[in-house]
């Protein structure tokens, strides 16, 4: 078995169970049997993240369509990247609680 928080994230988000999570990460680690090196993975910075926010803000679909749009649509829409996307909705949804 595989990483179990990576296995337990990927399945929260993706909305499926843990056991498809894991056989979709078995499936992608044979197609890409080496993982990237830590510095070549993108991270969005906070500033990355504040300035989508703000965006979405003023855009006509709002906040809720960053929150609930497709992520793809929503990266589009914005020209960012879908990490962007996905850590923009991690802030807010903490800066909901």
């Amino acid at each position: 078995m595989g990483d179990p928080k990576l296995v337990n994230d990927l399945a929260q988000r993706a909305g499926v169970s843990p056991a498809d999570a894991e056989a979709v990460l078995e499936a992608l680690s044979s197609l890409a049997p080496e993982r990237l090196p830590a510095e070549d993975r993108y991270a969005p910075g906070p500033r990355d993240v504040e300035a989508l926010i703000a965006a979405a803000e003023k855009h006509p679909l709002g906040l809720e369509f960053l929150l609930d749009g497709d992520l793809s649509a929503v990266a589009i829409t914005f020209q960012t990247h879908a990490f962007t996307v996905d850590a923009a909705r991690q802030q807010l949804k903490r800066d909901a609680r």
